[in-house]
Formats: C-alpha cells, sequence, structure tokens
C-alpha cells in the first residue's frame, strides 16, 4: 500500500469516519498477519476504494467481503488496459461486474472528484500563504488577510458553508472546500497560539 495518509486524513477527504475506515481496512483489507495496531497509511488508490464502495452502497448494493477484497484489488493495482478479479473488471474509466445480475459504474467522475480533494489537501500552496507581515505570520488565504484557522474554526462551530460565504465573499470555491476538509480532521494537540475570535458580523 503507498505510504501517506492516516485515517483521520482519509477519512477527512472522504467525509467519512475514521474509526469505522480503520476498522473496515483492517477486517476486510488487510494482508493476513498484519498488526492490527500499525498505522494506516493511505494512498489515493486506497481512498478510490473507500468511495466506490460507499458509492455502490449508497446506491443499494451491499457487498460481502470476499466482493469488496475482489474489488479492492481491481482499484489499487498499477494502472493498464483492463484488470479483472473474479467477477469483477476495470478499464477505461469503468468498474465491471459479471453474473447472474451484471452492472457497470462510472469511476471516473468519482475518481476526479476525490482527486481534485486529494490535491487541495496535498498542494495547499496555491491557496495558502503565510507571511510575517500578515497576521503575524498564521497562515491565510493567498491574496487575502482571511486566517485559514478562523474559518476552519468557523465550520467546526456549526456555522453553515453558505454563511461563511456570505461572511467572506473574497474567498474562492477551492478555499472553502479546503477549509472544510481541514474542518473535519482531527484538532492537533496543544493549545492555540492564541484564541481565535468566531464572531460574525
Amino acid at each position: 500500500m503507498a505510504s501517506g495518509l492516516t485515517a483521520a486524513t482519509g477519512a477527512a477527504l472522504l467525509g467519512a469516519d475514521a474509526r469505522l475506515l480503520a476498522q473496515e481496512y483492517r477486517r476486510v483489507l488487510a494482508p493476513p498477519g498484519s498488526s492490527s495496531s500499525a498505522p494506516l497509511r493511505l494512498g489515493f488508490r486506497e481512498l478510490l476504494y473507500f468511495q466506490v464502495v460507499s458509492s455502490l452502497s449508497a446506491e443499494g448494493l451491499q457487498l460481502s467481503p470476499a466482493q469488496k477484497r475482489e474489488v479492492f484489488r481491481v482499484l489499487t493495482v498499477k494502472p493498464q488496459r483492463q484488470v479483472a478479479q473474479g467477477e469483477w473488471s476495470r478499464g477505461r474509466g469503468e468498474l465491471r461486474k459479471t453474473g447472474a445480475v451484471p452492472f457497470s459504474f462510472d469511476l471516473s467522475g468519482v475518481s476526479r472528484d476525490l482527486r481534485y480533494r486529494y490535491r487541495l489537501h496535498r498542494r495547499p500552496d496555491a491557496l495558502v500563504e503565510s507571511d510575517p507581515a500578515i497576521c503575524s505570520g498564521q497562515p491565510v488565504f493567498r491574496g487575502t488577510r482571511i486566517p485559514v484557522a478562523v474559518a476552519v474554526e468557523q465550520l467546526r462551530s456549526g456555522v453553515s458553508r453558505s454563511e461563511l460565504e456570505a461572511d467572506f465573499p473574497h474567498l474562492s470555491h477551492q478555499a472553502l472546500d479546503y477549509a472544510e476538509i481541514q474542518a473535519r480532521l482531527p484538532k492537533p494537540p496543544g493549545r492555540p497560539r492564541r484564541p481565535l475570535a468566531l464572531q460574525r458580523g
């Protein structure tokens, strides 16, 4: 498995529960004999698996543990023209199932949306900057004086995205998406550098 994101970060990108995500991986997908206490490190393909299974479940298709393992193998091998595992195959942006009830699932839209969020988290430099001359060096949204922490804490405190858009009309759609991802992450340990004012105008 590719080294990378923790279960908590993966769950934030997926809008899922980190504990359930880790349980699902260890119960169904972890290689036999692997340590249950070892921290998870999730790459893009592992996240794609969880997103696909969640989408299939939302459509009413519940997979058995064996089927989940087949889907996982199909989605996490290196891209090729055609990949097959049991009744499942992947090719040209599509996941297909053969058997008594065959069907196909469009991977391109799910993959595109997930890749967008994945890149937002992994490469925030286009959205966030730190300058000692701006807000004492706190990370702010690029081109503004709005601290990232202020938007994140407001979302955590229950302010809706639409309210945040009204409060900060200069924030881009991408900036708000990034703030939502950060708001779903666990708070870092320790005290913040200084209290944040969460008053809304």
